[in-house]
Formats: structure tokens, sequence, C-alpha cells
């Protein structure tokens, strides 16, 4: 090998020395490249994936919250119009008692009124009486021994009386007597007899309470009657009249217990009806 030879082969070995030294280094470089980028696409990842997950956490946070608001609001407002509903229940409610009370309270009232004039006891109108107005004589009237007079508001009488245990009954007529007895300027005389019969008339004498008939037989035979009750004296001469207070007849007072038991019921409707209604104002003012 010549010396040419030897200086071309010299450099060929050395020259491919260097370029597999400088390529050598290069691969490296390429390689460590590829590690930074890798590293960084993975924190990059790894950072993004994190944001996302905040983000995605504060959303769906949001979410249930805002969820929970319009929950307690819609149960909120579900409770109110619940509770307006129970106050207008109740105020209906209450409207329909007053009225249900108003329909009773028409219906006491009535009966109330219809017992009482049932029950209404006139009271001896002696003028009226003297004029031939016998209205204030209607109703009926006993004694003592248990005879009985009904007398109607025309002055028509129902009579019944007993007579040594034996009872009898008919119908007698009044009219009012044309002399009035003197001594008694108090009570009015009434002219009596019985329908239908040939039996001769008598006197019957209204008497008001408070008032005493005068003493007759020159003061022998005194008014022995109840002088604080109306009483009807009758017979055909003072004196005997006078004799047997157990024959004075006396007004036969109705009973009024029923009477006064509605006037009761009436009085609690009427307090009943005040209550609700007070209630009721007041409920619709807060309503």
């Amino acid at each position: 090998m010549n010396k040419k030879e030897r200086k071309k082969q010299f450099e060929e070995i050395n020259g491919r020395k260097r370029s597999e030294s400088k390529s050598a280094p290069n691969l490296k470089i390429y390689i460590g490249i590829a590690l930074v980028v890798s590293v960084t696409v993975i924190l990059v990842s790894v950072f993004s994936y994190s944001l996302i997950g905040k983000k995605e956490s504060k959303q769906a946070s949001s979410s249930v919250s805002t969820t929970e608001t319009t929950s307690q609001a819609s149960t909120s407002q579900g409770k109110t119009d619940e509770t307006d509903k129970d106050k207008q229940e109740e105020i209906q409610k209450l409207k329909n008692q007053l009225a249900d009370l108003d329909t009773k309270i028409t219906e006491a009232e009535a009966l109330v009124s219809k017992l009482k004039k049932e029950t209404a006891v006139p009271k001896l109108d002696i003028e009226a009486i003297k004029n031939n107005d016998l209205s204030s004589l209607e109703g009926t009237w006993r004694s003592q021994s248990g005879n009985e007079y009904i007398i109607t508001n025309s002055g028509e009488v129902d009579a019944t009386w007993f007579t040594n245990d034996q009872k009898y009954e008919s119908v007698v007529g009044l009219k009012v007597s044309k002399g009035q007895d003197s001594r008694n300027p108090e009570t009015a005389s009434i002219s009596a007899w019985v329908k239908d019969s040939v039996a001769g008339g008598f006197v019957v004498v209204a008497v008001p309470s408070g008032v005493v008939m005068q003493p007759g037989d020159d003061g022998k035979i005194t008014d022995k009657s109840n002088h604080a009750e109306e009483r009807l004296f009758s017979g055909q001469q003072y004196e005997a009249m006078l004799m047997k207070p157990e024959d004075v007849y006396y007004r036969v007072k109705p009973d009024t217990s029923k009477l006064e038991e509605e006037e009761k019921n009436l009085a609690q409707l009427q307090a009943d009806r005040e209550a609700i209604k007070s209630s009721l104002e007041s409920k619709e003012k807060k309503n």
C-alpha cells in the first residue's frame, strides 16, 4: 500500500468516527426532547383534568345548591298555599255555621213567639167589660172545689161544676149587667144564664187583683178569697157568694215551662252566633 492509499484509508476511518461521534449526541438530544415533551403533555393533561374536575365539581355543587334553593322555594310556596287554603276553608266553615245558626234562630224565634201567645194571660180590663168587651175574661178559671169556666173571646162559657159529687156541664152565656154593684165600683157585674135551659140566671162578678169585696150582712160576712189574684165570684145572692170562698174562680195560669226552655235555647243560639260572628270577623281581617 502506497502512501496515498494509506492516507485515504486513514481519512475514511477518521471521517466515519467523527460522523458516528457527531450522530450520537444528536440522538440523545432527540430522546431528551421527546422525554420533555412527554412529561409536559402528561403534566398538562393532569393539570387540565384537575381544572376540569374542579369546574365540574363547582358546577355540580352550584347545580345542587340551585336545586336545593328551588326545592326550598317550592316547599315554602307549597306551605304558604296550603296555609291559605286552610284559612279559606276555616272561614267558609264559620260562614256555614253562621248561616245554619241564622236558620235555627229564626225557627226558635217563631216558636217562642207562638208559645208566648199561647201562654199569654190577659189582665182583667174592668172598664172594657163594663162596655161589653169580654175579651179580657178569655181563658180557664177554676175554683178550689173543682168547678171550672172556660171562657172564649166572645164571652161564651163552657161550664163544669159539681153538686153533691155529681158533675154537670153546660154552655153559659154572658152579658154585662145594666146595673152595676155600687158597693164595689172597681168590679164588673155580668149577667149569666145557662143556654137551652129554663133555669134562672145568675151573676158573675169580675174582681181584679188587689181588690177586696165589701162585707155583707152588716159586716158579718167578709171576703175570704185570695185578694192577690184576679177572680170571679158566681151566684144568685151577694152574701152567698162571699160565704163560699172555695167556690171562687181563679184564672188558671198556663204551663210556661216549655216557653222558658225555648227562651233559654234561643238565648244560647244567639250567644253562639255572636261568638262565631266575632271569630269570623277576626279571621277575615287577618286573611
